[in-house]
């Protein structure tokens, strides 16, 4: 679990940060595909707005919750220290696979006019909503 939590804030202060524009890649999708780029979103959304336990309670799946839960922390300690400065990246969906009850969304996560990284977040279906299995891998 110490691995995890070591790239927690490598991975969501790049994948996260990304909340203040109108835009949305969501709206490339359809079906079931949009569904997951969604799920993306309310993830931006809610760490702009430093919402971290709307994060752990509607965006996380709750298998991840758990991992993020260390010594003496819960969900929302982990997800509020890493989503402090959520305001100056974009992220964009560029891709959607779903295969059954898992999905993998390919983001492209950007600061300003530079491209930071490529990441691929892993989804699961856990109560009909598409869930975050994992905080993305480059």
């Amino acid at each position: 679990m110490r691995p995890l939590i070591r790239l927690l804030p490598l991975v969501l202060v790049a994948a996260l940060a990304g909340c203040g524009q109108a835009q949305t890649s969501a709206n490339d999708f359809k079906g079931s595909e949009k569904a997951v780029a969604e799920t993306i979103e309310d993830l931006q959304s809610g760490a702009q707005n430093r919402k971290p336990g709307e994060i752990c309670s509607d965006v996380l799946s709750r298998e991840l919750a758990d991992k993020l839960k260390s010594a003496g922390n819960d969900c929302v300690r982990e997800v509020e220290k890493v989503t402090g400065d959520a305001d100056d990246f974009e992220l964009e969906v560029t891709d959607v696979t779903i295969s059954g009850t898992t999905a993998t969304a390919s983001v492209k996560a950007r600061r300003g006019d530079r491209e930071n990284a490529e990441t691929t977040f892993s989804l699961v279906r856990e109560d009909g909503d598409w869930r975050l299995a994992n905080l993305g891998a480059s």
